[in-house]
């Protein structure tokens, strides 16, 4: 899946839009997203994800793939917030903010009414940032996201490490990808213990590749005399859109009229 997200972002049909519109379009509902509150946020999921997948036309399993890998960090720092462990002799003191709990030789573990508050607000406000992050990185080309961020004149070093980053997580991706192929061909996954002795084997040589792929892309910029100052080229036309920008302008409007409302 990781190979087509460039293709995703440079064959959607909001690509004529110019970049800067949508830009400035996710990163102003982000900025609402972030402050809202649990439903608003909700609201703002729901709409960006009609933009990914209604008019951007991103497929719906592509888009529901890359949310479930976000779910599952989400997902795993849940217990860190609603679980909380007293000791034993204290439990009387938060029977209010307890669902339930388990004595464990001289602490009490229990699940607290304010933690699971607190992870429902925190999940709410990752699922309204992770649809608009999406949306950016489905529908603005890597390359012209650079373009926007050096005309805003973001310092040329951070847009270097930002583009070397990106290219690296393909490369890493690419690396993976190739090794697990040829294990699977050697029927390294047959077995629970061949599996483990296959992973173990596959973290060392993924290290291993990834550094050789890394000396061979520095020699590459050698050889063509790279000065420390990547560019980046697009000749794409863009169309600014009315519509989407009045309706963008009329849904972050409602969102915050519902935010003072509520």
């Amino acid at each position: 899946m990781h190979h087509h997200l460039d293709a995703y972002a440079y064959t959607n049909h909001l690509r004529a839009l110019p970049p800067q519109q949508k830009l400035t379009f996710a990163l102003v509902v982000l900025g609402i997203g972030l402050i809202a509150h649990p439903m608003n946020q909700g609201l703002v999921f729901v709409w960006l994800s009609v933009w990914t997948v209604g008019y951007a036309r991103i497929p719906a399993r592509v888009y529901g793939s890359l949310l479930m890998v976000m779910l599952f960090f989400l997902l795993i720092s849940i217990p860190a917030l609603v679980v909380e462990v007293v000791p034993a002799d204290q439990r009387f003191l938060i029977q209010t903010n307890a669902f339930g709990g388990l004595v464990m030789g001289g602490w009490y573990g229990f699940i607290s009414r304010t933690g699971c508050f607190q992870a429902i607000v925190i999940g709410m406000r990752s699922l309204a940032c992770t649809a608009c992050l999406l949306f950016i990185l489905l529908t603005i080309p890597f390359a012209e996201l650079l373009s926007v961020l050096r005309q805003c004149r973001v310092p040329g070093v951070l847009l270097d490490l930002l583009l070397l980053m990106y290219r690296f997580i393909f490369l890493f991706l690419d690396v993976l990808t190739q090794l697990q192929l040829a294990q699977r061909a050697r029927g390294g996954y047959r077995t629970r213990q061949r599996w483990m002795y296959s992973v173990g084997l596959l973290v060392s040589q993924l290290i291993v590749r990834s550094l050789q792929h890394y000396h061979h892309f520095s020699l590459a910029l050698i050889s063509r005399g790279f000065n420390s100052d990547f560019q980046v080229y697009s000749n794409a036309s863009y169309r600014y859109s009315k519509r989407y920008a009045i309706e963008s302008l009329v849904g972050c409007v409602g969102l915050v009229f519902l935010e003072f409302s509520i």
